[in-house]
C-alpha cells in the first residue's frame, strides 16, 4: 500500500523530517564515497591488472559519464516508480555491482561495473534535494539543506583518507566494499521512511534520446581514450569520434523538437545561463579533475602511499565544506559574477602553484595549495547556481537546476579524460622517462590553471537580465 509524505509524517511524528534527512544523507554519502575513493586506488589497480593511465581513467570517467546520463532519468523514475522503489532498486543494483567488482578478473569487467554504479548514483542522488524541498515545505528548509550539504561534504573528505588506509592494508578491493555499510543502512531505512506513492500514468521517458546521449558520451570518451593509446589516425580512435559527434547532433535535434525533452534546450536562450554553463563545465573539470590528478601525482611522482595521499586530501574536504557555507552566505550579498571571478582566480592560483611546486615539495606546502583550490571551488558552487537560476522563471527553476548539474557532471567526465590525454601526450613528448613524468604533471596543473583563467570571461557576464 502506497504511503505519501503526509502519512509517513503522521506515523513517525514530529521527528520524521530529521529521520528522512539522515536517510538521504546516508544514500548520498555512499554514492560520493564510491565516486571519490577510486582515485587513490588507481595506481594499485594499474599495477595489479598491468594497465596504463588511458585505460585506468575509465574507472573514473565511466562512472562520471554514466552518472551524468542517469541524472536525466531521476525525475521520471521517481514519478513512475516512486521514491522508495527507485532508491531500493538503485542501491540494490549498486551493492550487487560493488560485490561483483571484488571478483573481477579483468580491467574491462571492473570498468563495466563502475559504469553500472555510476548510472545508479545518477538516478538516486537528485531525489534527495526533491524530498528535502517537499518534507520541509513548512519551514526549516535552509537549515536542512545546510546540514545535508555539510553531510555530503564529509564523504569526499573521508573517502580518499579512509580508502587510502584500507588500500594499504587490504588492497584496492577495499574501495568497493567501503560504501556497502551505508548502502545497506539506507536500503533498510528506505523501507520505512521513503514515500512509495507513484504515478502509473507518467509519460514515458524519451528512450531514443537517452540512447543517443549514452552513445555520444561513451563514443566520444572512447575516442579520446583510444587516441591516447594509438593516435588519432587509428580506426579505433576516429571512428568512435565520428559516431559520437553524429549521435550528439541527433540528440540535440531531437531535444529541440520534442515536447518533453530530456534536456530542455530552451534554457540556453538566456545569456547568463549560457555563460554560467561554461563556468559549470570548467568547475566540473576542476572538481573531478583535481580529485583525479592530485592523488595520482602524489603516488606516482612523490612516492606517497595510498594512505598518505588520502591523508593529504583530508583537510581539503574540510576547507571545501567551510568555503561552501561562506559562499552561500556571500552569494546573498555579492553579485554572482564577482563571486565566480574570485573563485576561478583562487583555484587557478592553486593549480599554478601545484604546477610550480616541483618534486620533493613538503607535505604541508602541497596540502596548503590543495586547500586553496578547494576554497575557490567552495566559493564557486553556490555562486554558479545563483547566477544560472536567477534569470529563469519559477516554472523553469527545477529544469534549470537539473540542466546545470548535468553540464557540471559533463565537465567532470570529459575533464578527467582530457587531463589523462594531455598527461600521456606530454609524457611521451618529453621522452617517456621519470623526468618527463614530472614535467607532464606540472604542465597538466598549468593547463587547469589556464582553463580557469579563460573561464573568467564568461563568468563576468553572468548577470541577471534587466526586467
Amino acid at each position: 500500500m502506497g504511503q505519501d509524505l503526509e502519512a509517513l509524517h503522521e506515523r513517525f511524528g514530529a521527528r520524521y523530517p530529521q529521520w528522512l534527512l539522515g536517510l538521504l544523507m546516508l544514500g548520498s554519502m555512499a554514492m560520493i564515497l564510491a565516486s571519490t575513493s577510486i582515485n587513490v586506488a588507481l595506481p594499485a589497480i594499474m599495477a595489479d591488472f598491468g594497465i596504463g593511465r588511458p585505460l585506468a581513467q575509465w574507472l573514473s570517467t565511466g562512472f562520471l559519464a554514466a552518472m551524468t546520463a542517469g541524472l536525466l532519468l531521476a525525475a521520471w523514475c521517481q514519478a513512475r516508480l516512486g521514491a522508495r522503489r527507485t532508491v531500493q532498486f538503485g542501491l540494490g543494483l549498486f551493492c550487487l555491482a560493488s560485490l561483483l567488482a571484488l571478483v573481477a578478473t579483468s580491467a574491462w569487467q571492473l570498468i563495466a561495473l563502475r559504469i553500472v554504479m555510476g548510472a545508479c548514483a545518477g538516478i538516486i542522488q537528485p531525489l534527495a534535494m526533491v524530498l528535502i524541498f517537499r518534507v520541509y515545505s513548512e519551514g526549516g528548509r535552509g537549515l536542512a539543506l545546510g546540514i545535508y550539504g555539510l553531510g555530503i561534504m564529509v564523504a569526499p573528505t573521508l573517502g580518499p583518507t579512509i580508502g587510502g588506509y584500507l588500500i594499504d592494508h587490504f588492497g584496492w578491493g577495499a574501495v568497493f566494499w567501503l560504501p556497502l555499510p551505508l548502502c545497506l543502512l539506507a536500503l533498510i531505512g528506505a523501507q520505512w521512511l521513503m514515500p512509495s506513492v507513484r504515478d502509473r500514468n507518467t509519460p514515458g521517458v524519451d528512450l531514443p534520446a537517452f540512447i543517443l546521449l549514452n552513445i555520444a558520451l561513451f563514443a566520444l570518451l572512447g575516442s579520446l581514450a583510444e587516441a591516447q593509446r594509438f593516435g588519432w589516425l587509428a580506426t579505433s580512435a576516429w571512428l568512435p569520434g565520428l559516431l559520437g559527434v553524429g549521435c550528439a547532433g541527433a540528440f540535440l535535434r531531437r531535444s529541440r523538437a520534442c515536447e518533453r525533452p530530456l534536456l530542455p534546450l530552451q534554457l540556453w536562450r538566456h545569456a547568463a545561463f549560457r555563460k554560467a554553463s561554461w563556468v559549470a563545465l570548467v568547475l566540473g573539470l576542476g572538481l573531478y579533475g583535481s580529485t583525479y590528478l592530485i592523488p595520482l601525482y602524489l603516488q606516482t611522482v612523490e612516492g606517497y602511499s595510498a594512505g598518505r595521499a588520502g591523508l593529504l586530501l583530508l583537510p581539503t574536504g574540510v576547507v571545501l565544506g567551510v568555503a561552501s557555507f561562506i559562499g552561500g552566505w556571500a552569494s546573498d550579498r555579492l553579485s554572482a559574477a564577482s563571486m565566480l571571478v574570485f573563485g576561478l582566480l583562487v583555484f587557478a592560483l592553486s593549480s599554478a602553484a601545484l604546477g610550480m611546486a616541483g618534486q620533493g615539495a613538503s607535505f604541508l606546502a602541497l596540502c596548503g595549495w590543495a586547500c586553496v583550490g578547494r576554497l575557490g571551488l567552495g566559493l564557486l558552487l553556490p555562486a554558479m547556481s545563483t547566477g544560472a537560476l536567477d534569470v529563469l522563471s519559477s516554472e523553469e527553476l527545477a529544469l534549470g537546476a537539473g540542466a546545470i548539474t548535468f553540464v557540471r557532471q559533463l565537465g567532470g567526465a570529459f575533464g578527467v579524460n582530457l587531463l589523462t590525454f594531455f598527461l600521456e601526450w606530454r609524457h611521451a613528448a618529453g621522452g617517456g622517462d621519470a623526468a618527463a613524468e614530472i614535467l607532464a604533471f606540472e604542465q597538466s596543473f598549468w593547463l587547469v590553471a589556464l582553463l580557469f583563467l579563460m573561464a573568467v570571461v564568461p563568468a563576468w557576464g553572468v548577470r541577471p537580465a534587466r526586467r
